[in-house]
């Protein structure tokens, strides 16, 4: 690993803006063999976070430069090495699809994560504009470490995490949250292990780091004092998993806050969620879909087909007006009569959008477990 990273220090540092964010993002992937199956799932979304990552850099290319160190691990064998660098801080333009990935082998996690830790904080531990966007995806407990305990390991990501280093961890087929208490990580998904599952694990992740790059666009200032840079990406980091748990009751809505409830196409409101949002949250009689005061309205009754292009639309509403968050209840699961796991897959692409939030039982449909903070 150190002659890799060796390797892209000159290309790398070369190219470094002195004015501007040095984002490392690091993505640490589980190749054992329990992973068998979800090959094109876990290419497809390691592919999916490299298009995030390469967005974020045309569209924030005035603060912020970004780079991608991956590696996969396994027990080795077979004249590889346990843990294999794929790429070592290369900036993300210079980045193409990954492809190269075969499940097999045990699951030697803390080595992982503390190598390239430990390597990776060492390149960029000089530069006070440098930060670290942590990705870990695994389905296994730790079984095959040799130089890292658990221990160790969170001591180093506390102390990353001190720094401004932002950690999230996406496991599934064990005790993701003792695993994750263990070694101090606070962003945590579990996802059911089947392609569902993993796919989505993936466009949630990508969703947040798309939200952490914003904020860092807008919070970044390169005039700003060490200590108050460090700052400020400890609160982003703090920030990285937004809480898209829907209340099982809303009485009460904070500033830009929007109630999402299932309507009838006439607007009727007489019931259930829609009388609820009428007295409560400025829903109007008549109007059976769109936004309207601090509440949004889905029509859910009659063709499914129709429920289905009004979610959408209401999605590509909500991906457009970002300063609100939305707050989906269980749409078209009470008098509509839908069944909640046919409603909850309309909602699929509301995965990639940060500012929707779901029930807890649609998320769980969705092959997802969310945690709340």
């Amino acid at each position: 690993m150190n002659k890799q990273f060796d390797d892209n220090k000159n290309m790398s540092k070369q190219a470094v803006d002195p004015k501007k964010a040095q984002i490392h993002n690091l993505i640490i992937v589980d190749e054992s063999g329990s992973m068998g199956g979800l090959e094109q799932a876990t290419i497809g979304g390691i592919n999916e976070t490299i298009a995030t990552i390469r967005k974020a850099q045309e569209d924030f290319a005035d603060t912020q430069q970004h780079y991608l160190t991956l590696l996969t691990f396994d027990t080795g064998g077979y004249g590889l090495p346990p843990i294999r660098l794929h790429m070592a801080a290369m900036p993300i333009a210079q980045v193409t699809d990954f492809t190269n990935y075969h499940p097999r082998g045990g699951t030697p996690l803390f080595d992982a994560m503390g190598e390239s830790l430990t390597r990776l904080h060492d390149y960029i531990k000089d530069d006070e504009n440098a930060t670290a966007v942590v990705t870990i995806i695994t389905d296994g407990m730790e079984n095959s470490s040799r130089k890292w305990t658990g221990e160790a390991l969170r001591h180093l990501i506390e102390q990353l995490k001190e720094e401004g280093w932002t950690f999230s961890y996406m496991g599934s087929c064990h005790d993701v949250v003792e695993v994750t208490m263990k070694l101090s990580i606070d962003h945590v998904m579990e996802f059911d292990h089947d392609v569902v599952g993993a796919s989505n694990t993936w466009h949630r992740d990508s969703s947040s780091k798309r939200a952490y790059y914003e904020r860092m666009n807008r919070d970044f200032d390169a005039e700003a004092s060490r200590e108050k840079k460090m700052a400020m990406r400890r609160a982003n980091a703090r920030a990285y998993y937004a809480d898209r748990i829907t209340p099982d009751w809303i009485d009460q809505l904070a500033e830009g806050e929007v109630f999402v409830f299932g309507s009838n196409p006439e607007g009727n409101h007489t019931g259930g969620a829609a009388a609820h949002a009428v007295k409560n949250f400025g829903a109007i009689v008549g109007q059976g879909e769109g936004i309207q005061g601090q509440s949004y309205a889905i029509p859910t009754t009659g063709d499914y087909v129709l429920f289905a292009q009004a979610v959408q639309r209401f999605i590509d509403y909500a991906a457009r007006h970002t300063d609100k968050r939305f707050l989906v209840t269980r749409v078209g699961c009470g008098n509509a009569g839908h069944d909640v796991h046919e409603v909850a897959r309309l909602f699929v692409d509301a995965i990639k959008v940060e500012n929707i939030s779901l029930p807890e039982d649609f998320w769980e449909i969705l092959g997802l477990k969310m945690f709340k903070k």
